[in-house]
């Protein structure tokens, strides 16, 4: 469903209630009894959206977690600096480590620029190849949207630490700017500034506040259709209505592209044995980092080894050029 609306800005001064560094959650499971382990706040966001909700030899988990701001999240909107940031991201070698910093990368790369090229659709206004490949393959591979998750929760909570050790630098700029770039082209054809999404996680509890201000700290992939989003089983469904989220049907998509760094406000809830609901609304938009990429350049005249510190089956050591 398109929905028209004013966006409101939003206050840091009123922010989310939920202010511990930390939240505890309990993984009980029908192979072993009950366990409270601890995680970050950037962490539980990793393991909510990245399908890492069923460890290995249960059988079944029920997560409860709260929501939060997402501090740790790596948020760059590149406001003021986009073209300057494409131009030192083109001039270093930053896409050459990244393809070397997953070993299922470039496959995935060049097989959605082929797919595209193979299309002869023309591209959304300002858009050029290497956003649309970011956002097919971002939307079309499960096992590079988790890393990249990973990587965005936990491998750059601080500048040093995305200098060094983020390995998405390349992707996450040509989708925030994929997103941006289809938001301008809405605008320009008078279409509905926002929609009405649906997203669904199993396996998952969360809690939430009526009046608390969240935001996801991901980019997130959502449908138009409540059918389908819905699954059976242990779940909970969002109903999120964004109004910086990015509607994907010039891919053949039916899916709108969520920011990480739109905020939004828990409006309605209710929970249920076999799934929870909750309904969230755009609230504005918050970040902690911008440009981030030019003031680490500024230090080093060459770009350094990415350190990938994702421990999965598609990740390899550092580069050692």
């Amino acid at each position: 469903m398109k929905l028209q609306e004013r966006r409101s800005t939003f206050n840091t001064s009123k922010g989310c209630p939920l202010t511990n560094r930390c939240r505890r959650i309990l993984l009980p499971t029908s192979a072993a009894p009950a366990m409270g382990i601890w995680l970050l706040r950037g962490q539980l966001l990793l393991l909510l959206l990245s399908g890492l909700q069923r460890p290995t030899g249960s059988s079944e988990v029920a997560i409860k977690i709260d929501f939060d701001l997402a501090p740790g999240s790596f948020d760059d909107q590149y406001q003021g600096c986009s073209q300057e940031v494409m131009e030192a991201l083109n001039q270093g070698d930053y896409f050459t480590k990244e393809l070397k910093a997953s070993r299922n990368y470039f496959n995935v790369w060049q097989k959605a620029h082929l797919t595209l090229l193979n299309q002869e659709k023309a591209l959304p206004k300002n858009m050029n190849i290497t956003h649309a490949v970011a956002v097919l393959l971002y939307s079309s591979n499960d096992n590079i949207r988790s890393d990249f998750a990973r990587a965005m929760a936990s491998a750059a909570m601080s500048p040093e630490q995305y200098e060094h050790s983020f390995c998405f630098k390349y992707l996450h700029y040509y989708l925030t700017t994929a997103i941006q770039l289809l938001r301008e082209d809405i605008v320009r054809k008078n279409d509905s500034l926002c929609y009405e999404v649906h997203h669904e996680v199993k396996n998952v509890s969360w809690k939430a506040y009526t009046g608390a201000i969240i935001r996801f700290g991901q980019f997130l992939s959502t449908s138009l259709l409540r059918e389908e989003a819905q699954k059976f089983g242990n779940e909970t469904l969002f109903t999120i209505f964004t109004c910086l989220g990015a509607p994907l049907q010039d891919f053949s998509l039916k899916k709108v592209l969520v920011p990480p760094y739109e905020l939004f406000k828990v409006v309605n809830m209710s929970y249920h044995p076999r799934g929870n609901w909750l309904q969230l609304r755009s609230t504005g938009n918050q970040s902690t980092y911008n440009c981030q990429l030019l003031k680490g350049n500024r230090r080093i005249l060459k770009t350094k080894p990415c350190r990938n510190s994702l421990k999965t089956g598609q990740a390899e050591g550092p580069s050692r050029d």
